[in-house]
């Protein structure tokens, strides 16, 4: 047989005790560990003292020092802003005297352009680069007749090299009075207008008159002229010798042409014939 258990059994109210009971010691055990650490953490302080960072305060700068540097202040201003207001009125006076120097320049622009006009030097060098160019082209026999033709207004033709066929762009020596000149020229085929543009160069190879020239259809007469550049010297007269000795020319074939006409008409009418109140035929 089994012997009976010498330890009674507890019945519920006992457990409930022992349970409060070691939950109590639980919390004591806790206090007391809470209240050591906290006595070791004031011990340590204590040992290690606090150090307070000190905070340096710069002395106030003395009054006489402040108004100073107020003082150099305000003159660096006053100073900047008459520096300022001296800029803007040069650089008003400076385009004032450049626009003044633009009129002056455009008017003298003006005026040299209308004297180039007016003398024909656009028409002139035209006519001169446009014949020369065409002169390789021609029979042996017309070239020499063109080359009689120019003498007569004292112009030699010399070298002709062209550089593109489609745009006429060319390059015409010749020589006026004796002095070399070279023109090159070049048509421009634009969307609302056409029109050839001419370089003339004296015998040092300097640009002396550029211009731009409308012409006919059939490219025999200048409808209209622009001159781009011009530098007169010397040449000018040259250039306005031949012109005047061109004219003289025009005039004379002309002359000669109706002469002709009124030629065939005495004959064509017997106006040979010796009648009274007629002068004999000439």
């Amino acid at each position: 047989m089994l012997e009976p258990s010498v330890v009674p059994a507890l019945n519920p109210g006992y457990k409930v005790v022992i349970a409060l009971a070691c939950l109590a010691l639980l919390v004591i055990a806790f206090g007391v560990w809470a209240l050591v650490s906290e006595r070791r953490r004031l011990r340590s302080r204590i040992s290690s003292p606090r150090v307070e960072p000190v905070v340096v305060v710069a002395p106030p700068p003395p009054a006489d020092a402040s108004v100073d540097a107020l003082e150099q202040s305000l003159s660096s201003l006053e100073r900047f802003a008459s520096l300022q207001s001296d800029l803007r009125h040069r650089l008003a006076l400076a385009n004032s005297e450049m626009e003044a120097e633009r009129g002056n320049v455009g008017s003298a622009v003006q005026l040299m352009r209308r004297a180039a006009l007016e003398m024909r030097l656009p028409d002139t060098v035209f006519e001169i680069y446009e014949s020369l160019r065409l002169l390789p082209r021609k029979s042996a026999e017309a070239q020499q007749a063109d080359r009689e033709w120019h003498r007569q207004a004292r112009i030699e033709p010399g070298r002709v090299v062209v550089i593109d066929e489609v745009t006429r762009e060319c390059i015409v020596d010749f020589t006026a009075s004796g002095r070399q000149f070279r023109i090159t020229g070049r048509s421009y085929k634009l969307s609302r207008s056409n029109f050839d543009e001419l370089t003339l160069f004296d015998g040092r190879d300097q640009a002396v008159l550029m211009v731009r020239v409308k012409l006919e259809p059939d490219r025999l007469r200048v409808i209209e002229a622009t001159v781009t550049s011009y530098r007169p010297s010397a040449w000018v007269a040259v250039l306005v010798e031949s012109r005047a000795l061109m004219d003289e020319r025009r005039e004379k074939l002309l002359l000669k042409s109706r002469f002709r006409d009124v030629e065939k008409m005495r004959a064509d009418f017997g106006m040979d014939v010796k009648l009274p109140g007629w002068g004999p035929a000439q």
